[in-house]
């Protein structure tokens, strides 16, 4: 599927394996726990703990990090759903196949930076969780593959919160844009944030990651809707869903006017999972505790914002009405007739009038439009008029 940008490993002529310093083997540890081939609880332990930093690695624990990476990350991402025969769009034309079929080879290769390997060092040495030496980088000098592994990271340990809230300070998880599409929620810590720039996201080695994670991303939606359920505090729904709606409303935006509503599937098809019976908010704040803060207006944001993920349906529907304006002979004809056809098979229209119908109970006068939500909140014309929503 994917090469790593990087000289082939060099194993020594003998025979059995080759040797590392102790610091070099809770390094390979720590790694592999990132990549999914490490048990969590003693991966935690060792980032709990310091270790003297060492004035550089061996090349052979060099090899063996290009090795675990390279290998690691692209079995990650054939298993989501790089394996799977499926469709998306290329230059506007819908393509089948398994990932290695419809792109080629230069637009899939894995580039790690020295930032990951200065990542690996820095959380070996240090108590992650209470550092007191600093590290970060700069988002904008990450490779495709830099984001992927540190979003492999913070999926490792965001069950973890102290962990968690050591990391989604760093630039490095801050600003990741695959980190916001998939747990925005674990990035916010109050009510001022910044989203980062989801338009890298739909151009050549991030398509195709992205490509990959559609079913993922699909399940780690549902899982953190159905569990909304659960969340006791008023204020960290409110801010979990605040974070979820600028995250998905962004990314919708990106999408709209790279014209890859197929890399968005998945917001459709949560909501079509979702929605498949009648709901209303309680499935989504059933587990607040108390009456809440003292303003009507606070209460209904924040039941407003659990509501998040259907709220993008507005979105979605106009898509498919552009589609259905589209021509044979215009431009974009068979990657609307794609969209339309996934609409279709979900379907679409009762989907988006299943979300319409659970917002507006949340509306004292019922009735309210979207749009009308939205101004009452005080929202931007932005918000309320996505641009390229209708890509």
């Amino acid at each position: 599927m994917t090469r790593i940008a990087a000289p082939p490993a060099r194993f020594p002529d003998s025979d059995g394996p080759r040797q590392v310093s102790k610091f070099e083997f809770n390094l390979l540890r720590i790694l592999r726990f990132f990549v999914g081939h490490f048990p969590a609880e003693q991966a935690v332990r060792l980032l709990r703990e310091s270790l003297p930093r060492p004035e550089c690695l061996s090349l052979s624990a060099v090899e063996l990090v290009q090795d675990t990476l390279a290998k690691g990350c692209i079995l990650f991402l054939v298993r989501q759903g790089g394996w799977r025969n499926d469709r998306y769009l290329r230059n506007g034309h819908p393509i089948a196949g398994r990932v290695w079929d419809r792109i080629p080879l230069n637009e899939r290769t894995l580039v790690f930076s020295r930032a990951v390997l200065e990542f690996l060092i820095w959380a070996t040495a240090e108590k992650v969780h209470e550092t007191k030496t600093p590290w970060d980088t700069t988002a904008n000098q990450l490779t495709a593959a830099d984001e992927l592994f540190f979003w492999l990271v913070l999926n490792s340990i965001r069950f973890d919160p102290d962990l968690l809230a050591s990391l989604r300070k760093k630039e490095a998880f801050r600003l990741n844009p695959f980190c916001w599409v998939c747990f925005p929620g674990d990035l916010v810590g109050n009510d001022n944030f910044e989203a980062p720039n989801f338009t890298p996201l739909f151009e050549g080695v991030r398509a195709a990651i992205l490509e990959c994670l559609q079913c993922y991303l699909t399940e780690r939606w549902l899982q953190s809707e159905r569990k909304k359920g659960q969340v006791g505090e008023w204020k960290k729904l409110r801010q979990q869903g605040h974070a979820e709606f600028v995250a998905l409303r962004t990314f919708l935006e990106a999408a709209g006017r790279a014209k890859r509503p197929d890399l968005a599937r998945f917001v459709l098809r949560t909501n079509a999972t979702l929605l498949s019976t009648d709901l209303t908010p309680a499935f989504w704040t059933s587990g607040l505790q108390g009456s809440g803060p003292l303003r009507l207006a606070d209460r209904l944001e924040t039941q407003r914002a659990a509501l998040a993920v259907p709220r993008q349906m507005e979105v979605l529907e106009a898509w498919q009405n552009h589609a259905r304006t589209v021509g044979y002979f215009d431009d974009d004809y068979q990657a609307t007739q794609m969209w339309k056809a996934e609409w279709e098979a979900l379907h679409g229209d009762l989907i988006v009038s299943r979300a319409r119908a659970v917002i507006q109970m949340l509306e004292p006068l019922g009735g309210a439009t979207l749009r009308a939500q939205s101004a009452d909140r005080g929202e931007t014309a932005h918000d309320d008029h996505p641009e390229g929503s209708t890509g």
